[in-house]
């Protein structure tokens, strides 16, 4: 049996198909280029929203059939990212200068490894907004379902505030309860295609 087709590979070949880079193509779609790397390569899922601007962007259309499947790692990843990032509000809550801090020390450090890359340089500048904005906004952005919060998190600065025993211990807590007994399996799938 071979390997399933993912959206990232469907939003790929279509890229390709058009002759553009990425750069070009992320610029079309109005969009990171890290993100839509991130998509094709399937480090991440796209938010629908995301996923309808890329198409927009790339002049295709998105049509979707159900059909059975045992792919619910898509989900699963999102509630693991969400799980981690609750253990780092927990920490934010106990000592927010400390947690500030890092985050800030962060983004000045990217901002020089990714001086040319303006998305990502966005993307910092918005982090930095809602470290001015205080706790209630960051907790917001780290554990909200809006899409703005969603895109965000694929450029967290708060990387380095969880020791790595904390990290170990969250991760084997989300493995024994993040699914509070449910099955993270659905019993159906939607399964992209891309017309042209």
């Amino acid at each position: 049996m071979g390997r399933r087709t993912t959206v990232g590979d469907l939003v790929r070949e279509r890229r390709n198909r058009l002759g553009l880079s990425q750069r070009a193509a992320a610029r079309s779609c109005g969009i990171p280029q890290s993100m839509l790397s991130r998509i094709e390569s399937g480090e991440t899922q796209p938010s629908v929203a995301t996923l309808q601007r890329i198409l927009d962007g790339l002049g295709a259309e998105l049509h979707l059939e159900l059909r059975s499947t045992a792919a619910g790692e898509p989900r699963r990843e999102k509630e693991r990212s969400r799980w981690l990032n609750r253990v780092v509000v927990g920490e934010l809550m106990l000592d927010p200068d400390r947690v500030i801090a890092i985050a800030r020390g962060n983004i000045e450090r990217w901002r020089d490894v990714h001086a040319g890359r303006p998305p990502i340089q966005e993307a910092l500048d918005r982090w930095s907004e809602i470290l001015d904005d205080g706790v209630e906004a960051i907790v917001e952005s780290l554990t909200g379902s809006s899409e703005e919060a969603e895109d965000l998190r694929q450029n967290s600065p708060f990387a380095g505030v969880l020791s790595p025993e904390q990290r170990e211990r969250a991760l084997a807590s989300f493995r024994a309860h993040g699914d509070d007994g449910r099955s993270s399996v659905p019993a159906a799938a939607e399964a992209p295609r891309l017309l042209p």
